[in-house]
């Protein structure tokens, strides 16, 4: 069972109260795991090796945004690690094991959405229907 009592306290005696309530918080559960590795962003990807979690939620990451947890500041090898399509996380392949891109990488553009730098569309067509204008008249 993934919410049983006993797993919530103990996750909360190995991680301690800010850490946890971080956790729960973010993604409404209390994990607790060994340190894979961090990113170029400085996510922080865990691995759970206790056998009560339940199958393929065993990995988790702690974004370094608190407020702004925005999977696409993920990097794809570690994308394709927490999604288990690999069991060897990036940061411990082989230089020969890594892949090479053909093309530069650039830089990353991070998701804007519900900021004021949302890409909002120009709209350049009229109106279907006219507005209510209320008319307001003196009874008599």
């Amino acid at each position: 069972m993934s919410s049983s009592i006993q797993r919530t306290l103990r996750n909360l005696w190995k991680n301690g109260f800010k850490k946890s309530f971080k956790q729960l918080q973010g993604y409404n559960d209390i994990k607790s795991g060994r340190l894979v590795g961090t990113d170029s962003f400085g996510n922080k990807f865990y691995e759970v090796d206790d056998p009560v979690e339940i199958h393929m939620r065993t990995r988790f990451v702690e974004y370094t945004g608190f407020w702004r947890q925005d999977m696409s500041e993920v990097e794809p090898g570690w994308h394709y690690w927490l999604a288990y399509g690999t069991d060897v996380p990036p940061n411990q392949l082989k230089p020969e094991e890594k892949s090479v891109r053909a093309y530069p990488v650039k830089k990353h553009v991070p998701n804007l959405t519900y900021t004021d730098g949302a890409y909002v569309p120009y709209n350049t067509a009229r109106p279907k229907c006219a507005t209510w204008d209320p008319k307001v008249t003196e009874r008599a």
